[in-house]
């Protein structure tokens, strides 16, 4: 083995074999050594000070890519959060000792007075059932409303009520009662939706749906289907809506001869419902029971 400044050669059966190969385990350990020996000869030969600029760069430059990265994905995930508070009430409305009209209302709604238009539009949008007052002049406030809801719903019974004992002999067709149970969800983007949850009973019938509203919490504006999936939003939901609910069901094919087969929308043509719930990356479309079929139906697709 012999050297010079430039390599290093190993003489082997008569034949050279150049180090800077690395084809061989020993010309590559050799050369190894070399390589870190120069390395270590060029930063001693430089002023310790230029050494600690260089690293004090590098290390400044990766923490600043890491917290680049970091804050894009931050901003990605950041909403707005809206604040809410409640409005309850429990009451019985008594016709008789044997009759009476329960009523049940947990409504939620935004805090802050830069929400009052917010709230305003909810209330006429029929986020609270009987919607007495879409129609209403005046502007309406959560307590408000519900206080004069109950009034009305209670004088509507003890009305028909009377009606009913003078023509009815079964007293359970006088037992109501009415629930409802709000929430607000995050919904696409900063928007919000609010979802009513309705049950109402007249004597042994019961009626149970949900009801959902997606707003801009800023301007109480209702966000629809068209600006969001664009003007042929009917035909592209449809298809889409039917063949979810193929995945959905395990049918043999996705159209919709297959879903009215099935018993979904018999006699009538296929249509997105605009009772949904808006998320960024998928919508929710509701149907109540009654509208396509006698049960209620949920189909989810991505946006």
């Amino acid at each position: 083995i012999y050297s010079s400044r430039t390599q290093y050669k190993v003489v082997r059966y008569g034949k050279p074999h150049h180090l800077n190969r690395k084809d061989t385990p020993l010309s590559f350990s050799l050369y190894y050594y070399y390589r870190v020996q120069s390395y270590e000869s060029f930063f001693v030969t430089l002023p310790i000070d230029m050494v600690k600029n260089i690293f004090t760069a590098v290390l400044v430059f990766v923490l600043a890519c890491f917290m680049a990265i970091g804050c894009t994905k931050k901003q990605a995930k950041v909403k707005t959060i809206v604040p809410t508070s409640t409005v309850k009430i429990d009451t019985i409305i008594r016709f008789n000792k044997d009759a009476a009209c329960k009523i049940h209302i947990n409504y939620v709604y935004l805090k802050g007075k830069q929400y009052a238009t917010a709230n305003d539009s909810l209330l006429r949008m029929g986020t609270l059932q009987p919607n007495y007052f879409a129609t209403s002049y005046e502007k309406l406030t959560p307590q408000q409303v519900i206080e004069r809801l109950v009034q009305n719903y209670g004088k509507e019974y003890l009305d028909l009520a009377r009606w009913l004992k003078d023509r009815e002999h079964a007293a359970s067709q006088l037992d109501w009662a009415l629930n409802i149970d709000t929430r607000i969800l995050s919904g696409k983007e900063n928007y919000v939706v609010y979802i009513s949850n309705i049950s109402i009973k007249t004597g042994e019938t019961i009626t149970k749906y949900s009801l959902c509203f997606n707003i801009d919490p800023k301007t109480g504006r209702q966000i629809t289907l068209k600006e969001t999936f664009g003007d042929d939003y009917k035909a592209t939901l449809t298809e889409k809506i039917v063949e979810q609910m193929a995945k959905n069901n395990g049918w043999d094919n996705d159209d919709v001869p297959e879903a009215q087969a099935k018993g979904y929308f018999v006699g009538i043509k296929p249509y997105p419902s605009t009772n949904f719930i808006l998320y960024d990356d998928s919508t929710t479309f509701i149907y109540s029971p009654g509208e396509i079929n006698p049960n209620e139906v949920r189909v989810t697709i991505e946006n």
